[in-house]
C-alpha cells in the first residue's frame, strides 16, 4: 500500500513538474489536481502491479529528484532550461530499468514531447 502511494506522488509530481516546464506555472495546484484525479489514481494503482521491481527506496528516489528540479525551478526562475531538469529524471528512470522508459502512465509522451530526436 505504500507503494501505491508512492507511485501516486511520483505520477502527480512528474506531471506537476512537467505543468510547470511547460509554463503551467502553479505546481502546487498542478500536484494537488493530479493527486486527486482519477486517471492518476488508476495508473498509480497499475504501475505498482505492474512494477514489482521498483521498491519504496526507487520511488522516493524519484520524488527527490522532481522536489529537486522543483526548488531549482524556484531558484533559477526561467533562465533554467526546465525541459532538461525533466529529461534528466526521466535518463535515470531510464537508466535503472535497463535504458528502457516504462510505459507508466504519460511518461513516454512527455519524454518524447521533451525529446522529438529520440
Amino acid at each position: 500500500m505504500e507503494n501505491q502511494r508512492l507511485w501516486l506522488e511520483a505520477l502527480a509530481g512528474l506531471k506537476a513538474l512537467y505543468d510547470l516546464a511547460q509554463g503551467i506555472p502553479d505546481y502546487k495546484r498542478s500536484l494537488q489536481h493530479y493527486m486527486s484525479d482519477s486517471v492518476t489514481i488508476r495508473a498509480a494503482y497499475r504501475a505498482n502491479a505492474t512494477y514489482t521491481t521498483y521498491s519504496e527506496r526507487d520511488l522516493r528516489a524519484i520524488l527527490q529528484q522532481i522536489q529537486a528540479c522543483r526548488n531549482k525551478f524556484i531558484a533559477e526562475g526561467v533562465r533554467l532550461d526546465r525541459g532538461g531538469c525533466l529529461h534528466l529524471i526521466f535518463q535515470e528512470i531510464k537508466r535503472a530499468n535497463c535504458g528502457v522508459l516504462p510505459e507508466v502512465d504519460e511518461w513516454v509522451q512527455m519524454y518524447r514531447q521533451l525529446n522529438p530526436k529520440e
